[in-house]
């Protein structure tokens, strides 16, 4: 099977605040993690790698991150199609949900359903079927799939995310704090987990706890827009909604160099669910229309993209409303011309 011609390796995306860059044969690789301070040898590195895509799919590479995988072992047919490269197809999967039509998502089930059949131990198939599951809120069988992901890689801690996301939603609550945490463990320099957790806190009302947890991703990166997220959704449960709107205001999504950092995408539904609470219904419908934009993101696995497009063009006719209100006192404080 392909699993095992495929040693594999992750590409992370962190924070460079936490990491410098790494040189590998003359060539720059900014986003490697392979644990802090610690030394590469490239005479043991294998024949395959894997990247994480932005966009929370894994890809597959050939070794160092570049080229084409390693064929399969063996092969598999998918109606006319014979499959030779389990990667490659992997790859071409997700490519076709990213940049297909909007109602491709059931071809691309069946596709890394075909390839979970084929090889039930390679990782990419199994962890975004999984993410795939999820969206279609199908969560209990996107549950199986990011257990069996994690007996393939244990130390992947975004596995563990999804799993704690997953077991809040079907209500297993031990057991979604025991996977953040585990995902803290595995990755204790990023802040995702540390904020899921905060989350949780919150919607239990353990405010004090959860700022027990937005303190300790604090420590980690200060400039983090989800660590930001965290604190503003701490005033917008306390009903400080005025200085979570101050909060989301000042936070850049983008370094000194311009470059996105990476971020929690629901940043944008909390600001804008902000914004309207404080009435700037122009920026609500900007942040809304942001989140729609991000269509394969994880927060679409609990709320229906057809409530947050509700919100938005809600918040447009308000903000259409303030503008013709604001047109109108204007036109009555002009003085006439003599």
């Amino acid at each position: 099977m392909f699993h095992r011609l495929f040693t594999f390796a992750l590409l992370f995306l962190f924070p460079s605040i936490v990491f410098a860059q790494k040189l590998i044969g003359n060539k720059e690789y900014p986003e490697l993690l392979w644990g802090k301070d610690e030394e590469f040898d490239t005479r043991d590195f294998p024949n395959g790698s894997f990247i994480y895509h932005k966009d929370d799919f894994i890809l597959t590479r050939g070794k160092l991150f570049t080229g084409e995988p390693p064929k399969s072992n063996g092969s598999f047919t998918y109606g006319t199609e014979t499959i030779t490269n389990s990667g490659k197809w992997n790859n071409d999967t997700i490519e076709l949900l990213l940049n297909g039509k909007a109602n491709q998502r059931g071809e691309v089930i069946k596709r890394l359903e075909a390839g979970v059949r084929f090889d039930p131990q390679f990782f990419p198939f199994r962890y975004n079927l999984g993410r795939l599951y999820s969206l279609e809120m199908k969560y209990e069988k996107a549950l199986v799939e990011f257990e069996y992901a994690k007996a393939e890689m244990p130390d992947y801690y975004k596995t563990y995310l999804h799993i704690g996301i997953l077991s809040e939603i079907t209500r297993q609550t031990y057991y979604a704090i025991m996977n953040y945490k585990l995902a803290v463990e595995k990755n204790p320099y990023d802040t995702e987990a540390l904020i899921r957790l905060a989350d949780h806190y919150l919607a239990t009302g353990l405010k004090n706890r959860a700022l027990l947890y937005l303190n300790k991703a604090l420590k980690i990166e200060e400039e983090s827009p989800n660590v930001k997220l965290g604190f503003a959704r701490l005033e917008m449960e306390k009903g400080n909604y005025h200085i979570a709107y101050k909060i989301f205001n000042r936070t850049s999504l983008t370094t000194g160099e311009g470059k996105q950092k990476p971020y929690d995408k629901k940043f944008h539904y909390y600001f804008a669910e902000t914004a309207s609470k404080v009435t700037d219904y122009e920026t609500a419908e900007e942040q809304y229309t942001k989140m729609l934009s991000f269509t394969n993101d994880p927060f679409f696995a609990t709320v229906s993209s057809k409530v947050i497009a509700r919100r938005r063009d809600i918040a447009k006719k308000f903000a259409e409303a303030k503008r013709t209100q604001l047109d109108d006192s204007e036109e009555e404080v002009t003085p006439p011309n003599e």
